[in-house]
């Protein structure tokens, strides 16, 4: 993942993008300015049109024309230009996509493909990948349009040096899959790194002093001494994903425990919230109001997004919210029920829900509770990764991310782990962007990694009766073979030197006349996989002409992890010939 930065030249403009599931943005910064102060950084502020809500991102919102091909609008503009179709009875041949990321997130043993397909709210699918491609060209000229307004002179394309992010507890496949739809977006493969998020949020706190924290309280990454250790818990809309650095002496990041995590993020408090409409209206209605009134739907979740940033724990009496007179007509009609004598006859919900017309009355524990599933998991996770893998000298939570701005997250962080200093910058929402643009000018900062997978090579070896299956004995040159046999070159758990080759394993040929080497790449969950189909994951591959071949032909193989892709690289010891290459994960 070549850069000017690796090649000792500065990357006179950097653009980073954040992708995020509920909100997206981006930030730039000059390589004069980065010299000066790594923090400096010009975020795009983003308006939601009605004068009330400025925000360091916008709603991962895109609104595509019936042909499927043009980009009507996206983020903020998206949801109002959707809100107008829907008004005038035209918006059922557009594309409207939300909360579309998560479909990469995916398991080791999930297969993702180029071909896949996403579904839009109303039912039509396009390809994901032009989706994706669509949404990051969008904020690639979005951002050139701002810089070109904001400085003199001519900016090429060519002068930006790009800095995607992805979450850590993703796929190769997944991480791969967004490096293509940037490549597809327009950016050049030369031009682009893909960056982990709690990493890039990590590098931006070590530059930041205590008074640009949360509460001012008397720590700071910054502050933190060499060998001591501190947790990134990055909590956006989709997923929560938590990682453990270690502070080592060049300013850089040394990942100590692999990334994990999972999708509890801020969209299981929407999900919440809709489950509670389910149930006070029927499943049935609270679809067909989706499909049919999309204008009222699409206010009142823009509505509930202001109300639940309002929720904190001392929150006490009632929270309003303007409902949908078209939902409590359907219901009426479908449930052949008043819905204020159906709520106020209702064992859950009496005393604490309250509907007069347009308006509906929460108590504030109701919407608390809607906090419970997201919150509950996420600590439950957090304490597992300490029971489990102990960090030595563990003294810190750095909350970044969208969703660490909720005080209803951050009280059950601080409650749960009152031992550790909890750290939460100013500016948690746009950290990992302000981060990506200093890995983008000082790409050398991430110098370890923890491998979260096995990774090894499909061969064979001679066959022992008794210990090898029947089922996998083949004949071939060298003899009987025992085949899918998984050679282990890195382990699960071990800790990496990004740029840095690993274990060399040697390789032969089985057959006599045979001149190609086929380097097949797996990886497993498992720390000692013994066999490829078992447990195991095929990944990618790589062939290698070995020219001379023969049995006696020796092929060195060793993999290399640099920035998020894996290089396999060999080199055929008679000759001395070397062939390299990036795996690709999605076939």
């Amino acid at each position: 993942m070549a850069s000017y930065c690796d090649t000792g030249s500065p990357n006179l403009l950097v653009g980073a993008i954040d992708f995020g599931t509920t909100y997206s943005g981006w930030a730039y910064s000059f390589y004069h300015d980065f010299k000066l102060d790594p923090t400096k950084a010009f975020v795009k502020q983003w308006h939601s049109g009605s004068g009330t809500l400025a925000t360091e991102k916008t709603p991962t919102v895109i609104l595509i024309q019936p042909d499927g091909k043009t980009l009507e609008a996206f983020g903020y503009e998206a949801e109002n230009r959707y809100r107008d179709l829907t008004d005038m009875g035209e918006h059922h041949e557009y594309y409207y996509f939300r909360k579309f990321k998560m479909m990469l997130h995916k398991q080791l043993s999930e297969r993702l493909d180029r071909s896949v397909t996403l579904e839009e709210e109303m039912g039509k699918t396009l390809a994901a990948i032009d989706v994706f491609a669509m949404s990051i060209k969008f904020l690639v000229d979005d951002m050139h349009e701002a810089a070109r307004l904001r400085v003199s002179g001519i900016i090429e394309r060519s002068d930006v040096y790009w800095v995607l992010t992805v979450p850590a507890i993703w796929t190769d496949s997944a991480k791969q899959f967004m490096r293509e739809a940037a490549e597809k977006a327009g950016i050049a493969r030369e031009k682009l790194s893909i960056a982990l998020e709690p990493e890039a949020a990590s590098i931006y706190c070590r530059h930041l002093p205590i008074d640009r924290t949360v509460g001012h309280t008397n720590v700071s990454i910054s502050s933190l001494p060499v060998g001591t250790s501190y947790m990134i818990f990055d909590a956006g809309g989709g997923t929560i994903d938590i990682t453990v650095h270690e502070v080592n002496d060049s300013g850089g990041v040394k990942e100590v425990t692999a990334a994990s995590g999972g999708g509890w993020g801020g969209t299981l408090v929407d999900q919440a919230f809709e489950d509670l409409l389910d149930d006070l209206v029927g499943k049935e209605v609270y679809r067909k109001f989706k499909l049919e009134q999309t204008e009222d739907w699409l206010e009142m979740m823009r509505e509930f997004e202001v109300k639940k940033r309002t929720v904190h724990p001392e929150k006490e009496g009632r929270i309003l919210m303007k409902f949908p007179v078209s939902l409590s007509k359907m219901s009426e009609k479908k449930n052949q029920h008043d819905l204020e004598e159906f709520i106020r006859d209702s064992a859950e919900y009496s005393g604490k829900v309250e509907f007069v017309y347009d308006k509906m009355k929460f108590t504030a524990d109701v919407f608390k509770h809607l906090f419970q599933k997201s919150n509950s998991k996420t600590i439950r996770h957090v304490k597992s990764i300490m029971e489990e893998s102990p960090v030595y000298n563990l003294k810190a939570i750095l909350m970044v991310g969208g969703y660490s701005e909720s005080p209803m997250l951050q009280h059950a962080v601080r409650n749960a782990f009152s031992f550790l200093e909890i750290i939460i910058p100013n500016e948690a929402s746009s950290a990992i962007l302000r981060g990506a643009l200093i890995c983008g000018h000082r790409s050398e900062l991430i110098s370890e990694r923890v491998l979260k997978y096995t990774y090894g090579v499909k061969c064979t070896v001679a066959f022992i009766k008794g210990k090898h299956p029947e089922s996998k004995r083949i004949f071939t040159d060298s003899g009987v073979r025992c085949d899918k046999i998984f050679s282990k070159h890195v382990e699960k758990g071990q800790i990496v030197t990004t740029g840095q080759a690993q274990v060399k394993k040697t390789y032969t040929p089985s057959n006599i006349d045979q001149h190609l080497l086929c380097v097949q790449l797996y990886a497993s969950k498992m720390k000692n996989p013994e066999y490829t189909d078992t447990g195991c994951y095929y990944i990618g591959s790589m062939t290698v002409d070995t020219i001379v071949g023969g049995l006696d032909c020796k092929v060195d193989v060793s993999l290399t992890f640099s920035g998020t892709e894996i290089k396999v690289e060999s080199k055929v010891r008679k000759t001395g010939q070397k062939t390299d290459a990036v795996i690709n994960f999605l076939g």
